[in-house]
């Protein structure tokens, strides 16, 4: 699994604590700058809390760097048969193609009112989800050629692997 639940699996599916107690530490100390991360985000004068989204802030990072990796290795493979994207092709990169792609998943609009009850869910709202997923990814900021300590990619990233 790739969120915080994960951990408390063995191999077997038996929940039980099969870490050591230096993996749960370097765990801990890497939730935490999630925690902090996503803590600090606001979305319409509204504060995010990260407490509520860490499960899933941690599966959105996994899953973003997972799954470009393995684009990333079909496209090597020589079996990526990925077509041009008249106009797109023209202005972006293969790899800015598959970054955009993620964020328009989590595009969305909403009231104030909605954006409450939001706030409540165990996914972040979907601006925050962008922001701080590809913030924490190395991919993200290459692609895009982001300037070192921006808000796409700064200095601290937060990452679990």
């Amino acid at each position: 699994m790739l969120h915080s639940a994960g951990r408390q699996y063995d191999l077997n599916g038996n929940r039980r604590e099969w870490w050591t107690r230096e993996s749960l530490n370097s765990f801990d100390e890497r939730v935490s700058c999630f925690l902090n991360q996503y803590n600090a985000y606001k979305l319409m004068g509204s504060q995010v809390n990260g407490n509520i989204t860490i499960g899933e802030n941690i599966a959105d990072a996994g899953g973003l760097e997972t799954s470009f990796r393995a684009y990333r290795n079909r496209l090597a493979s020589g079996r990526g048969n990925h077509m041009d994207l008249p106009v797109l092709n023209e202005k972006y990169t293969h790899d800015q193609i598959f970054f955009i792609a993620f964020s328009q998943l989590y595009c969305s609009k909403f009231s104030i009112q909605g954006l409450q009850q939001i706030l409540m869910d165990e996914h972040s709202p979907g601006p925050i989800r962008i922001l701080g997923t590809i913030s924490n990814n190395e991919e993200f900021a290459k692609a895009f050629n982001c300037k070192a300590g921006t808000t796409y990619n700064p200095e601290k990233k937060c990452n679990i692997w």
